[in-house]
């Protein structure tokens, strides 16, 4: 039965390619609506960066995963799964329990918080909690976030290339101009509304074709398993990859270490940040919990399947199209496919909001122009955003012969947990952190990050790999970097932190995460808490982003406190 099944080496074929391409033109016009749509709503910087924390739970469950899963669990995990087999089950190891607990111990706390000091980008946050004055802590921060969400961006237009060869047989570069176009386009014009509603319209897509995809699969041709071990060997079935003793548990740990990256990357964070109460936190949480064991699961199965159809005859990242062109009719591909596409779209228009923030509210309007209006910061945000969209289509040309797997954990995903992640977690549960070790700690994580992800080259040019036969020394070597620079992040920032000072008021900013937002005075919290901020409760007024950004500015001492000049109606 399997073998009976053809294989397809070039674009989409015949009366199916109709489909597919009609499918795929009606998602990009949904998406320009969106963001036409989303631009009347953009009307500051707040707005555009998080939506103005007006985003209900379920878009916000949903965004939070589509957000991250990008191209990354569409082609790349569906490709692991194909080069590794049922070890590639693995990649939910550590994603799951990892996510559960950021939504657990750092939603609620960062979202009262950045609310309370009018932070609407981590590195103002940073800034704000660790007292800095100098700027360091901001202006690190924003740098990490532009390099390597930056790089984030690229591999999705790369992962989106990848998809549209497949469909169309065109040439990749097309692929990637036309990529990069649609997400910055969109992106410019509706800022952080049209990237959340276009992430629930897409989530909704992606949580479907996950579902029906391995089931239809199954439906048809049964199990994959035997057929899978019939062709790839036992390796293929094995929890392990066929591998046994220290090799066997680097390989699990590099697994598990993959969720070391969710406190890091602020596209997840700041969806966070964005939720418009605080007690619709849990059930975003559900959501995206159960939205994530399905995505996760049926990844991994339909790059099993596609195994058991193609055997080793397709490359890792084109698995998941192809398999989708196979098994069904033009409509239903066309849907499937257009979901892919939107896993992509929306994590890189999620990376792209954030690195443009880093360039405009923390360098920007941080450093050089303070007083700077709303009208002004929207604008050179959508600037900003065509800028940092054409470097990263520059990159996606340089890097797309690089799995988009790869792409993600080593360049992108891997950087950010290791450089931002420790710092987030000890700004929100240590009183001792401090901007020293912050800062320390985000060069350290930087730095190993981009090294270890290089020693095997490295020392395979000088002579002095590790040989396979040396069990531990190769398996260290070769595990995923993320772990060995989480540690040493980790480690930098507390040795620091312990022989420098921490900031003044630490108390009274931990109030901040220990009580309701209305128990909290204007005159009790760090850096005064406007008397018009709730708990997401009953919400009697709201104020404009300007007002937001002013009372930030105020508690970190910028300039000298003045009246609120511009308040709406909620």
């Amino acid at each position: 039965m399997w073998s009976e099944l053809p294989l397809q080496t070039g674009g989409i074929a015949g009366g199916a390619g109709v489909w597919v391409l009609a499918t795929f033109g009606t998602y990009l016009l949904v998406l320009i609506g969106i963001g036409l749509y989303a631009s009347r709503l953009t009307d500051s910087v707040g707005d555009y960066v998080i939506g103005g924390r007006q985003i209900g739970p379920v878009v916000t469950g949903f965004s939070e995963r589509a957000s991250e899963m990008s191209g990354w669990l569409t082609l790349g995990v569906p490709g692991d799964a194909y080069n590794t087999g049922i070890m590639a089950f693995y990649n939910g190891l550590g994603m799951i329990p990892a996510d559960l607990l950021a939504w657990a111990g750092i939603a609620k706390r960062l979202r009262k918080y950045t609310e309370i000091v009018r932070a609407v980008t981590l590195p103002t946050f940073f800034e704000t909690r660790l007292g800095d004055d100098s700027g360091l802590v901001k202006a690190t921060s924003a740098v990490v976030l532009l390099v390597f969400e930056g790089g984030y961006v690229g591999a999705q237009i790369v992962a989106a290339g990848v998809l549209l060869e497949v469909l169309t047989g065109v040439a990749p570069w097309i692929g990637i101009v036309v990529g990069g176009i649609i997400v910055v386009g969109y992106t410019m014009l509706g800022g952080y509304f049209a990237v959340a509603w276009s992430d629930y319209f897409q989530g909704a897509i992606i949580l479907a074709a996950f579902i029906a995809l391995p089931v239809l699969a199954f439906g048809a041709y049964g199990l994959p398993f035997e057929q899978i071990a019939a062709t790839g060997g036992d390796a293929m079935v094995s929890i392990t990859a066929g591998a046994s003793g220290w090799a066997a548990v680097f390989g699990i740990i590099s697994y598990a270490a993959i969720g070391l990256g969710i406190p890091g990357n602020p596209h997840v964070m700041v969806r966070f940040m964005g939720i418009d109460r605080v007690k619709n936190i849990r059930l975003a949480a559900v959501v995206a919990q159960l939205f994530m064991f399905v995505a996760y699961i049926g990844a991994a199965l339909v790059g099993l399947y596609a195994f058991a159809v193609f055997g080793g005859g397709v490359a890792g990242d084109d698995v998941m199209p192809r398999l989708t062109l196979e098994l069904f009719p033009g409509v239903i591909a066309g849907i499937i496919l257009a979901a892919a596409l939107a896993a992509m779209m929306s994590s890189a228009d999620s990376q792209l909001l954030v690195a443009t923030s880093a360039v405009v509210e923390d360098v920007y309007h941080g450093f050089l122009d303070r007083e700077a209006t709303e009208a002004q910061l929207v604008r050179y945000s959508r600037i900003t955003t065509l800028a940092l969209g054409a470097a990263s289509i520059a990159f996606a040309f340089l890097a797309q012969n690089t799995p988009v797997y790869t792409l993600v954990l080593d360049y992108a995903w891997g950087g950010l947990g290791a450089a931002i992640g420790p710092t987030l977690i000890a700004a929100l549960w240590w009183k001792g952190v401090t901007a020293e070790g912050s800062v320390t700690s985000m060069v350290v994580g930087t730095t190993t990050m981009i090294l270890w992800t290089q020693l095997p080259t490295v020392l395979g040019a000088l002579g002095a790999m590790p040989a396979e036969s040396s069990a531990f020394l190769y398996g260290l070597v070769t595990v995923y970097g993320l772990f060995p620079a989480f540690i040493l992040s980790t480690l930098t920032l507390i040795a620091v932190s312990l022989l420098t000072t921490p900031p003044d008021g630490v108390d009274e900013q931990f109030e901040v995460f220990d009580k309701p937002l209305s128990a909290i005075t204007s005159r009790g919290s760090a850096g005064g808490t406007p008397d018009y901020v709730t708990d997401g409760g009953t919400r009697p007024k709201a104020v404009t982003e300007a007002d937001t950004v002013r009372a930030h500015v105020r508690a970190s001492g910028y300039w000298d406190d003045h009246e609120h000049d511009d308040e709406r109606a909620n």
